[in-house]
C-alpha cells in the first residue's frame, strides 16, 4: 500500500510513518503547508491513501482534488478535543476514515453521524531511545515545548510544575518558541531560564543529560489524550515529572514509570527528593521506558489500525505481519474477515469505541499468569507528600500492571 502523508512533523516522519514502512508499505511525506498543490505528488507517487493529521490551511489543497481522483483521505485528529468544532469536524466530514487520540471525542463524532476510532500517541523505539549526553542540556530540570497560553489546562500545569521551580531558583531551562518571553502571554519565564528552540532530533540527548524532564498537558479531562511528549520522553529514557491528568494515571504508575504532581508544594517536594536520589531516578526512567516499549509503540498502533486501512484499499494492502483469511461464501450475509495477529499481547485500545462492526481479531499471545485478586492498602502506608515513603513501597518488587491512586482515602490498586 502506498501512503502519502500531508505533513512532515516529527509525529509523522519519526512516528507513525516509519512504523507503516516497517510493515512493508511505501511511505512518502510532503509538507503540504508549503506546497501550492498536492496534485504533482499524487501524479508522481500514485498513493492508495492520503494520511493527514490536521492543518488549518490544508483543506482547500486536499479537497475537492482527492474526491476527483478517487483517493480516500484518512484523518488523524491529533488536536482533539480542543479543535473539534473548527478543525476536526470539517476534515472528518470529508474523510473516509477518522482517528482520534481522545476517547471522549468518539461520542462527539457519533453525534454528527461519523464513526471514528481511537488512535493514541506513542513512541518509536528506533528513534525514541537513549542518546548521548550533550552539554547544552546539562541542567537539573528542563522543559521542551511551546508556550500555549490559550489552553487552561496547560496554564494550570505551568503553575503546578514549572513556576514554583523557577521561583525557588532551581537550575531550570525552558526550550521552545519565543512565546516564553512574550509579555502578551499569560505566563513568561525570565530570560535567564530560556534556552531557545530545541530541535526534535535533540530530544534523546536532552533526556540523557538533564536529571528531570517536566511535562505539561493541554488536556486534563481525558482518559487517553495527553501530550505526545509523555511517550517520547519515556521512550528516550528520561525521568519524567508531569502534571497529573486522568490519562497519566490511567496508563502509568506513579513513582514507578514516572512521577506526577497535583500541587506546587508536591512539585517542590518531589524535585528535592529525586535530585538527591539519582539511583531511584534512573530506575524509574528504565521502568518507564520498558512500559512504553511494551505497550505504547507506533508499531503496535499501526497494527491496530491496519484492518481499517485494508477496507479502504483491499487490493493494495500488504503486510508480511498479517494473515487474512477470507470468509466462507454463504447464502446469507457473509461473516466478517478473520484477522490472525501474532503478537505478545492483545492491543489495549484496539476497539474502545465499539460503534461500528470490526473484523474478528484472533490474538494468540504466549501463556500468561492467572489474574490476581484486588488489593487494598491503607492510606497511612503511602502519603502523597512523602516521596521517600511512596517510593519505598515499590522498590522491593515490581507492581503488577495497573493503576495506583493516592489520596486521603484508601489507595486502590487494580490488578489485571
Amino acid at each position: 500500500m502506498r501512503v502519502l502523508f500531508a505533513n512532515t512533523a516529527p509525529i509523522v516522519k519519526y512516528g507513525i510513518g516509519p512504523a507503516l514502512a516497517e510493515l512493508g508499505h511505501e511511505v512518502r511525506y510532503v509538507f503540504l503547508d508549503q506546497e501550492p498543490s498536492l496534485e504533482p505528488f499524487i501524479n508522481e507517487f500514485k498513493p492508495d491513501i492520503v494520511f493527514n493529521d490536521g492543518g488549518t490551511g490544508r483543506m482547500p489543497k486536499l479537497f475537492p482534488l482527492l474526491e476527483q481522483v478517487g483517493i480516500p483521505h484518512v484523518y488523524w485528529a491529533i488536536e482533539d478535543p480542543v479543535s473539534f468544532e473548527y478543525l476536526s469536524l470539517p476534515f472528518a466530514q470529508k474523510s473516509a476514515l477518522v482517528f482520534t487520540p481522545c476517547e471522549e471525542s468518539l461520542a462527539d463524532y457519533r453525534q454528527h453521524g461519523i464513526t471514528a476510532h481511537l488512535l493514541m500517541f506513542a513512541c518509536n523505539p528506533n528513534y525514541h531511545r537513549e542518546g548521548a549526553p550533550d552539554p547544552r542540556f546539562n541542567h537539573d530540570i528542563i522543559f521542551t515545548g511551546n508556550n500555549y497560553s490559550y489552553h487552561p489546562a496547560r496554564q494550570k500545569g505551568v503553575a503546578t510544575v514549572l513556576q514554583p521551580l523557577i521561583e525557588q531558583g532551581y537550575d531550570v531551562r525552558v526550550f521552545g518558541n519565543e512565546w516564553w518571553l512574550d509579555p502578551n502571554q499569560a505566563y513568561t519565564v525570565p530570560a535567564a531560564y530560556y534556552g531557545g528552540y530545541m530541535a526534535n532530533e535533540d530530544l534523546p540527548a536532552a533526556c540523557a543529560t538533564a536529571r528531570i524532564i517536566l511535562g505539561l498537558h493541554s488536556i486534563d479531562t481525558s482518559r487517553t489524550m495527553m501530550s505526545m511528549r509523555t511517550f517520547e520522553i519515556l521512550g528516550c529514557g528520561g525521568f519524567y515529572l508531569t502534571q497529573w491528568t486522568p490519562a497519566i494515571e490511567e496508563l502509568f504508575i506513579n513513582h514507578f514509570h514516572l512521577v506526577w504532581s497535583k500541587s506546587q508544594e508536591e512539585t517542590l517536594d518531589l524535585v528535592k527528593y529525586y535530585l538527591q536520589h539519582p539511583e531511584q531516578r534512573q530506575r524509574i526512567a528504565r521502568q518507564g521506558q520498558d512500559e512504553v516499549y511494551r505497550k505504547h509503540t507506533y508499531q503496535q498502533r499501526v497494527r491496530e489500525i491496519l484492518p481499517y486501512l485494508q477496507r479502504l484499499s483491499p487490493q493494495a494492502f500488504f503486510s508480511p505481519q498479517i494473515q487474512v483469511t477470507e470468509p466462507t461464501p454463504a447464502v446469507v450475509a457473509s461473516p466478517p474477515p478473520v484477522v490472525v495477529v501474532q503478537q505478545e499481547a492483545p492491543p489495549v485500545w484496539a476497539h474502545m469505541d465499539k460503534t461500528s462492526p470490526a473484523p474478528i481479531v484472533i490474538v494468540q499471545p504466549p501463556p500468561v499468569r492467572p489474574a490476581l485478586p484486588s488489593v487494598r492498602i491503607a492510606a497511612q502506608q503511602v502519603k502523597t507528600t512523602s516521596p521517600a515513603s511512596v517510593y519505598s513501597s515499590f522498590s522491593s518488587h515490581q507492581p503488577i500492571r495497573g493503576v495506583i491512586r493516592y489520596s486521603r482515602k484508601p489507595v486502590r490498586i487494580k490488578l489485571f
